[in-house]
């Protein structure tokens, strides 16, 4: 018996069996230009091949679903935006009817169904999303990218109200726009939201902050010593939240080629997947934080930063083979108790911050109430001191309850 694609939209694309046919209803998609593609001057000789593997792949009406995404994920990815435009909606399980609907006029007054809160963080966010554009963007290249994008964002907003808007989405939202363009990016962008970020766009961020100890369970298993390091300058995993809840598209937004191989690759994953490639990027950067000063400024300083040099094919396939070796049942128990402690040391923050409120009134209450002496100064300064370490940690404890931070 043929497979028959489910009814449903609630169930995951990564629950779906490798071995369904990669093309709903025998739909095989053309490639059209390929020739002009593959002789390109831009492209190099690996490029080409890349191409040349996917053509022959694709024309196959026996493709599996499976197949479709290793090419993806495999070195390269899909190579072109040309490509990606034809083959992201395949990876989405979208068929061509489903992203050709006309949206043209709900698109334009979208706006006016989203909160005006909302709505003004979202027109914030995208003033910063310009650096997705090259150097060379016009004024009026400009004006375009930031007016389809917020039309782009309010419109999955719009059709999904249980979903809450977060800084970072409108990165993911900008490279999304850039590739498939408004119509269909808009179709493609929705189906991203539902099937990956579902859970960064809820009320609030907790499950994503328990779900980033995926990092600690992981380097426990692969660089302990890693892991022992980190926790002595008592720093948590948050460092990587961006990277999570963006697709690496807040840190790489002017390196496209990069950031939309990325995407390749987490199209053809599962949802977790973006903290196994942290984890090894972490791993891969040992040295570097081993020689960082052992403090958690300076750690969390040096980890929110990433290099432009990392081996990012290398990576990937690390990255999948770390899920393949532990996969995220395998290691649900150690990420509860790495959460439970991070509960723990907040609470501890909590207190910290208190002590030292109640200890800054009293000391404020001392040098009014007692006249200016040599020994007072110096009390103070020595309070000053003390207290500074305590200032970040609070300062992290706020970044946790506040949101995602980003831009």
């Amino acid at each position: 018996m043929d497979y028959q694609e489910p009814t449903t939209s609630r169930i995951r694309l990564f629950t779906l069996p490798d071995s369904i046919p990669a093309w709903i209803d025998n739909d095989v998609p053309r490639i059209p230009l390929l020739i002009d593609m593959t002789s390109s001057g831009t492209l190099n000789h690996l490029e080409k091949l890349k191409i040349r593997v996917i053509k022959a792949s694709i024309g196959k009406r026996e493709l599996t679903y499976g197949d479709l995404k290793l090419l993806g994920c495999s070195s390269l990815g899909f190579v072109t935006d040309d490509l990606r435009r034809i083959l992201w909606p395949k990876l989405l399980r979208l068929t061509n009817a489903q992203i050709q609907k006309k949206n043209g006029k709900i698109l334009d007054n979208v706006h006016d169904h989203i909160p005006d809160k909302v709505y003004h963080q979202i027109l914030n966010d995208v003033t910063r999303s310009s650096g997705h554009l090259p150097p060379d963007a016009t004024e009026g290249d400009i004006e375009l990218f930031h007016n389809e994008l917020t039309k782009i964002i309010c419109w999955v907003l719009h059709r999904h109200p249980e979903m809450n808007y977060y800084q970072g989405y409108n990165d993911i939202a900008a490279t999304v726009l850039l590739v498939m363009g408004l119509k269909r990016g808009s179709y493609v962008l929705e189906k991203i939201s539902v099937e990956f970020l579902e859970r960064f766009m809820e009320r609030t961020m907790e499950k994503v902050n328990q779900e980033l100890f995926y990092i600690f369970a992981l380097l426990e298993r692969i660089h302990p010593k890693l892991l022992e390091h980190l926790e002595n300058v008592e720093l948590f995993p948050h460092f990587a939240l961006a990277e999570y809840t963006t697709w690496y598209a807040h840190k790489y937004a002017d390196n496209r080629e990069l950031l939309h191989r990325l995407f390749d690759f987490f199209l053809g994953t599962p949802p977790l997947m973006p903290l196994y490639l942290s984890t090894v990027i972490v791993a891969h950067r040992a040295a570097e934080i081993f020689n960082t000063t052992p403090d958690m400024g300076h750690t969390h300083k040096v980890l929110c930063t990433l290099p432009d040099d990392l081996p990012f094919e290398d990576l990937l396939m690390r990255a999948k083979n770390l899920y393949r070796d532990y996969p995220p049942e395998s290691i649900s128990k150690d990420v509860c108790d790495y959460d439970k402690k991070r509960r723990s040391k907040e609470q501890e923050w909590k207190l910290k911050a208190e002590m030292n409120k109640r200890e800054l009134e009293r000391q404020r209450n001392l040098k009014v109430a007692v006249p200016q002496s040599r020994s007072i100064p110096y009390r103070l300064n020595g309070y000053r001191t003390i207290t500074m370490v305590t200032i970040l940690a609070i300062g992290i404890y706020a970044f946790l309850k506040t949101g995602s931070g980003l831009n």
